[in-house]
């Protein structure tokens, strides 16, 4: 059976990455689509609406991830995907090994792992960080509003996002995390 092996460097630290593997809410933003993930030894997960599916194999968080690779359309039952994640200076390195391709879709599986799998993990962190005055990370409105809205991993609310919640508490739409604080904030500001 065929084999792919590709290499990525992805902006972000290997628990971030990890939490784009694992975690459904995260894999919906990069994928665009519903996902379901397990990430326990013999748990299960469903990507793209269910179109592709598997079993977990291994685990060793933010280190090792081997899962089973079933998409609706292969008649293969032994496809196991690899992930291998390592700190890098520029971030994670991201080692994938996928092993019994179908022949039919070698080309397409291939490509997708970069347009559509950790290619679309390492744009969702390279359009969520942006490089500012002395190399300080911030994250970009939308990663801001998520975290406002108590989505878990998102980075801290920045100054201006902070200003921007009391604004909009002023017009009557709260959207801290916290709602007594954005308007015990907004009461002060009068």
């Amino acid at each position: 059976m065929n084999k792919i092996e590709q290499s990525y460097i992805i902006p972000a630290t290997p628990e971030q990455v990890w939490r784009a593997l694992t975690e459904p809410e995260l894999i919906e933003e990069w994928s665009g689509a519903d996902a379901e993930f397990d990430p326990t030894v013999g748990g299960v997960y469903s990507l793209w609406d269910g179109s592709i599916s598997g079993e977990i194999i291994e685990v060793a968080p933010r280190k090792k991830l081997v899962q089973s690779w079933k998409p609706d359309d292969w008649t293969i039952e032994n496809s196991i995907v690899t992930f291998t994640l390592s700190s890098v200076s520029k971030g994670t390195r991201v080692d994938l090994v996928h092993e019994n391709i179908e022949d039919f879709d070698f080309e397409g599986t291939t490509e997708g792992w970069d347009s559509y799998y950790l290619g679309a993990i390492k744009r969702m962190f390279e359009a969520n960080t942006k490089v500012t005055k002395g190399n300080a990370k911030k994250t970009t409105t939308k990663a801001r509003t998520k975290k406002a809205k108590g989505t878990k991993g998102a980075k801290k609310i920045t100054a201006k996002a902070r200003t921007k919640n009391v604004k909009a508490a002023k017009k009557g739409k709260v959207v801290a995390k916290n709602k007594v604080a954005a308007k015990k904030t907004s009461k002060k500001r009068k």
